[in-house]
């Protein structure tokens, strides 16, 4: 089965889909061997491998790249960011094609209209609807296999447009065809009420128990896992300044028998003697 079709697949199993955000192959690695039949790739990813906000700076091209590299170094299935397209359905439009060559599930197309969007609060500057219409059914028509999911993200709610706005967004992308949705700024119950009118699969973003959204109609949520990484470092850092070691920090360190099914020791050494690199 293809990426595409092993997420729709978990979708219509009835149980929570969990997507963990993994910002790095290793980690995806981790996914894999923990089981998950998801993950999720944002933009926020490179935006902190740049160390930069996750606002959007940086380009289009940039996740396009940096998705790709993960995604081709794994079978999980993801839904991965594709930011707002690039602006213009014709760019979504190529947008669609290197996220699907690179192994895409499923494609999440945003309403932002990029930084601007952002850094604003209430009445932000979002896409217009006639371009978000353009923005799905371009990523729609771009795809070649139709298993892959088209997802969109709609920010108005969470950026204070009335929710009648929002689901009359939601129900022209339905019509064209769209897979499924992301409302951001809906609460759990507004998210039900949106299942029962769109009828199309749900992703929220979430740090609590699957139950609670997944009895609200929601079929799969992304957890943050990522930044713990970088906050275990960090103890480790001020660890090492206050006494010259970090010996609490290192109870952190990931076990060497994972760590060598994460990186395929075992597959990489039998190809050494293979190939005579060793005996």
């Amino acid at each position: 089965m293809s990426k595409g079709a092993r997420l729709r697949a978990a979708i219509a199993s009835g149980e929570p889909l969990v997507l963990p955000v993994v910002e790095s192959i290793m980690l995806t690695r981790l996914a894999e061997i923990e089981g998950f039949k998801g993950g999720f790739l944002g933009g926020s990813g490179i935006a902190a491998r740049n160390a930069l906000p996750n606002t959007s700076i940086q380009t289009v091209q940039e996740v396009i790249d940096y998705e790709v590299e993960i995604m081709s170094n794994t079978d999980l299935p993801f839904v991965v960011d594709g930011e707002n397209g690039g602006g213009s359905p014709i760019v979504t439009y190529r947008t669609t094609q290197q996220l699907e060559r690179g192994g895409a599930a499923c494609i999440m197309i945003e309403d932002t209209s990029g930084p601007e969007s952002e850094y604003a609060g209430k009445g932000a500057a979002l896409a217009p609807i006639s371009v978000m219409v353009g923005r799905i059914k371009a990523a729609l028509d771009a795809r070649t296999d139709q298993t892959m999911m088209i997802m969109a993200r709609i920010h108005r709610p969470a950026k204070g447009y009335s929710e009648q706005e929002t689901m009359d967004l939601a129900g022209q992308l339905r019509d064209a065809g769209c897979d499924a949705f992301y409302l951001t700024g809906f609460g759990l119950d507004q998210q039900q009420k949106a299942k029962a009118v769109l009828k199309k699969p749900l992703m929220v973003g979430s740090g609590g128990p699957a139950a609670e959204w997944h009895s609200k109609g929601v079929d799969m949520a992304y957890y943050h896992i990522d930044s713990i990484g970088v906050g275990a470092m960090y103890l480790a850092l001020k660890e090492l300044k206050a006494t010259g070691k970090f010996t609490e920090a290192a109870k952190m360190n990931l076990p060497r028998d994972i760590a060598s099914r994460a990186v395929r020791q075992q597959d990489w050494l039998a190809r050494a003697k293979k190939y005579g690199v060793v005996e």
